[in-house]
């Protein structure tokens, strides 16, 4: 078996949480258009669209890692109490943000919100940067693990 690729099982499961998180990412972008033509708008263009992607693709990153099929299998066993730590640390720290965000926005008016979007973008860019760069992180750990 190659120690560096993915296995059979890790495959499957790395096509169904492909294919689950498309169709997820699918109908939130119907359910988005959807009220957008009923007159609801959470957000403007951009940001809706991005906010969506963003979710999604965190959806995806998280359950690959999450079920073991983002890597290939490890030689040794691993203890996860520093994942778990770290996992609770950028979840905590997420949340934080987020509700400081929305206490100081006070929406009072759709206006309001459309002037949160550049904020909203920088924010959901700089989270797929962070997830794009964790992910690479543990990738390159598990490599290093493998060679040993």
């Amino acid at each position: 078996m190659n120690k560096k690729g993915l296995d059979e099982m890790q495959i499957q499961r790395k096509n169904k949480i492909g294919n689950q998180a498309f169709v997820i990412l699918l109908y939130l972008l119907m359910l988005d258009t959807g009220l957008y033509g009923f007159g609801f708008r959470w957000v403007s263009y951009p940001a809706n669209v991005m906010i969506i992607l963003t979710l999604c693709a965190g959806f995806y990153v998280v359950r690959l890692i999450k079920n073991n099929a983002y890597v290939g299998p490890s030689v040794e066993k691993e203890r996860p109490v520093l994942k778990v730590a770290l996992t609770v640390f950028v979840s905590v720290s997420i949340a934080m943000v987020i509700l400081v965000l929305l206490k100081n926005a006070g929406f009072t008016s759709p206006e309001q919100i459309d002037d949160m979007s550049a904020p909203i973008l920088f924010i959901t860019s700089f989270v797929a940067i962070a997830i794009a760069v964790v992910t690479s992180l543990i990738k390159r750990n598990q490599n290093r693990k493998d060679e040993k």
